[in-house]
């Protein structure tokens, strides 16, 4: 439209330079003037008469008037011969010696150097009277005129051909501007998003580009960029890449989401919102808002500690933490292939690094791979000395032991905690609780469904150990819930605030898997965030810069990492330790005197008492406090 309108109004600017300036640039001589003065000679030459009473004075003075005037019509010299006007005159009839004093033909003193149709005859119309016919012949040369009217020609060619190339310019850089840029910007926001599709670019240089419809269109692509991202996630690249890719044919017409799979290596988060059936049955149509409010959460602080988030399930999230393809380790490692049956406990964990800041290309230029040789014997490289894996571990654990604080301080979610639906008109107490698990392992990333509905999505016992972890946590009485897997991952001073509490076999396996709990008081108040007085820097943007730049100093000196872990002292994890050590050895009636003590030091808690400890003393209650024979020191898994 804009194209169209642009085009419009300059067309009708040239019409109109065109019609003001073509007719001062296109004229002939029309000899109008020097009609005019040889009709007016011939009416002077007969009232001049003719025989002895003739006038040949009036005739003779009239007859120089109009050589002079006819002269003065133009401004050539005529010092040349060829420049002369008046080249010819005859009066008839002859008379008072015209021919002589009057008449005069220099036509052939200039007809070798004039052109033909240069030379312009006036006859009048003959006047008889007394039986006497009376003419007058001019001959005029109009080769002055002629040259002017050749210039003006040539004028007018070169004020056609400049308007031509101006107009060409403008409707050239009009269509650059406002279609071709417009299409080649859109073109190169294509390939960028289909070169890395979780990248999130900055198209705002692209966005000055164009208006009207290319604008929209331009605008249209990047929220659709952005929507394929938030819809189809980490695991979703692949399909991105491969539906907006355009070779140099342009075949790729045809919607492929149905792509086959890709092995990688990830650290899987599965979070989960306590009494969400309850929660839905009392907020009914808010609690859109209800999950949105901690989807917010859950995201924003996952995001900023190096995760993604791949499926949000309702009240559950399955978030990632990437590390690399099956492809890219090959690379860097030279490993052999592991066998297809590998199983959730018994697998290997890679290297570290959502996709952003992936420590697979860091460690691509490192040498520090070499065997593993410990409990997974189909392994041939230990990837926990990939550079960059213990900051990955350290942060998917901070992520959610933020996910933890921030439940407890947002002040929108907070508001539910006095929602008189939630709290039975005040008669009861509702707070917010959810649950974490962790693991690490491989998964097979791609497209589950069909062409009526796609989901990007990870497919693996791994994901799946994920959520057993969550779901057991609950049994625990624990909101964090880690596989030794996961755990081996983190650096020792992460490691140091977390605690085993047991050691499991799950569903489908055999192999004993020691689990873990970082600890967190939830029933207090967390101090509200604010940046600093005089910073030039936003809460976000400082946050952000926090989790960059992480260190281990993190463990000891956040103030809320501390607030989580108030009552978990020394003395509490000693007693503990020596509780879970005493029952896992079989020694139950030792373990009861240590677990009971840590149960009553964690009075303050959330429970009233410590979980994992409560967990373990009504196993062994149950079983009367006698360890069985076949006892060897671990128990399967009661919760999925």
């Amino acid at each position: 439209a804009e194209l169209s309108d642009i085009i419009t109004r300059r067309v009708i600017i040239a019409v109109l330079m065109m019609l003001c300036v073509v007719p001062l640039l296109s004229w002939s001589p029309s000899v109008q003037d020097e009609r005019e003065a040889t009709q007016f000679l011939h009416a002077i030459n007969v009232d001049a008469g003719s025989g002895s009473e003739a006038e040949c004075e009036y005739l003779a003075r009239s007859t120089n008037e109009f050589k002079l005037f006819v002269d003065s019509i133009t401004e050539t010299s005529a010092s040349r011969p060829q420049d002369q006007y008046l080249i010819g005159l005859s009066i008839e009839p002859q008379r008072c010696n015209s021919s002589q004093t009057l008449d005069f033909d220099d036509f052939q003193n200039i007809e070798d150097i004039v052109r033909q149709d240069a030379i312009t005859t006036i006859d009048t119309v003959p006047t008889v009277v007394d039986g006497i016919e009376y003419s007058i012949t001019t001959t005029f040369n109009l080769s002055s005129f002629v040259k002017d009217q050749a210039r003006a020609s040539i004028y007018l060619t070169l004020f056609v051909i400049f308007m031509l190339v101006t107009m060409s310019a403008q409707f050239t850089s009009d269509a650059q501007k406002l279609v071709l840029e417009p299409i080649e910007s859109m073109m190169e926001m294509v390939h960028m998003v289909a070169d890395d599709p979780l990248e999130e670019f900055d198209f705002s240089h692209h966005s000055k580009t164009g208006r009207y419809e290319t604008r929209v269109v331009q605008t249209a692509i990047q929220k659709i960029t952005a929507l394929l991202r938030v819809g189809f996630g980490v695991a979703g690249a692949d399909i991105i890449s491969t539906n907006m890719a355009v070779d140099s044919e342009g075949s790729g017409v045809v919607l492929e989401p149905m792509i086959p799979g890709n092995r990688v290596y990830a650290i899987f988060g599965f979070t989960d919102i306590h009494a969400f059936d309850y929660c839905t049955e009392k907020l009914e149509d808010e609690i859109m808002t209800f999950v949105n409010s901690v989807a917010r959460i859950v995201h924003e602080e996952v995001t900023r500690w190096g995760g993604l988030c791949n499926k949000n399930l309702g009240n559950a999230f399955l978030m990632v933490w990437r590390i690399g393809d099956e492809d890219e380790l090959q690379a860097i490692s030279g490993w052999r292939q592991r066998a297809s049956n590998e199983s959730a406990t018994g697998s290997g964990v890679s290297s570290s690094g959502s996709r952003p800041m992936t420590p697979v290309a860091a460690a691509a230029a490192s040498s520090r791979v070499s065997s593993f040789s410990s409990k997974v014997s189909n392994l041939s490289v230990d990837l926990r000395r990939v550079p960059g894996l213990d900051i990955l571990s350290d942060k998917a654990l901070i992520g959610f032991l933020k996910v933890v604080v921030e439940i407890n301080r947002d002040k929108q979610v907070l508001s539910y905690r006095s929602d008189k639906r939630l709290t039975k008109n005040g008669s009861s107490d509702f707070s917010l609780r959810m649950g974490f698990g962790l693991h690490a392992g491989w998964a097979i990333e791609g497209a589950v469904g069909s062409l009526q509905k796609v989901d990007a999505t990870y497919l693996s016992p791994h994901v799946n150990m994920a959520a057993r972890m969550e779901a057991a946590s609950r049994q625990f009485g624990v909101s964090i819930l880690m596989t030794e897997r996961f755990v081996e991952l983190m650096s020792p001073e992460a490691q140091d605030h977390c605690r085993k509490i047991d050691v499991v076999t799950v569903k489908g396996s055999e192999t004993p898997m020691p689990i873990y709990t970082h600890d967190t008081f939830q029933n207090q108040l967390f101090p509200e965030l604010q940046a600093p007085k005089f910073s030039s820097l936003g809460l976000e943007e400082i946050l952000a810069a926090q989790a960059d730049v992480y260190d281990t100093h993190v463990w000891t000196q956040d103030e809320d990492l501390m607030q989580l872990r108030r009552l978990s002292t020394p003395e509490f994890n000693d007693a503990f330790r020596d509780g879970v050590e005493a029952y896992l050895s079989g020694q139950w009636e030792k373990a009861k005197g240590h677990l009971e003590k840590a149960d009553e030091m964690m009075a303050e808690g959330d429970l009233g008492g410590d979980g994992p400890s409560r967990t373990l003393l009504n196993y062994m209650r149950d079983r009367e406090w006698t360890c069985p024979t076949d006892w060897n020191g671990y128990r399967p898994l009661t919760s999925k």
